[in-house]
């Protein structure tokens, strides 16, 4: 019966992966000679009142740049 559960329970594990690699806006590259200027962005009406706009920046990997564009997130806590 254990058996039953394992096809379910890896094909959740798989599904939720994506989501818990990535979190918080990313840390912009230090400006310089070959990092791309910024990507144009439109900013759409903050989605409730209160929410910030996180500006896109580019994201160096071990590969190459990728732009992760802006959001809407809600303000950081006030210690």
């Amino acid at each position: 019966m254990p058996h039953l559960l394992v096809r379910p329970l890896l094909a959740l594990l798989l599904a939720a992966s994506p989501i818990a690699c990535v979190t918080g806006a990313p840390e912009p590259l230090a400006r310089g000679a070959d990092t791309p200027a910024p990507l144009p962005e439109i900013r759409s009406a903050a989605p409730n009142p209160g929410m910030v706009w996180i500006p896109g920046a580019w994201h160096r990997d071990s590969v190459a740049e990728t732009w992760i564009p802006g959001h809407w997130a809600p303000p950081a806590p006030v210690p």
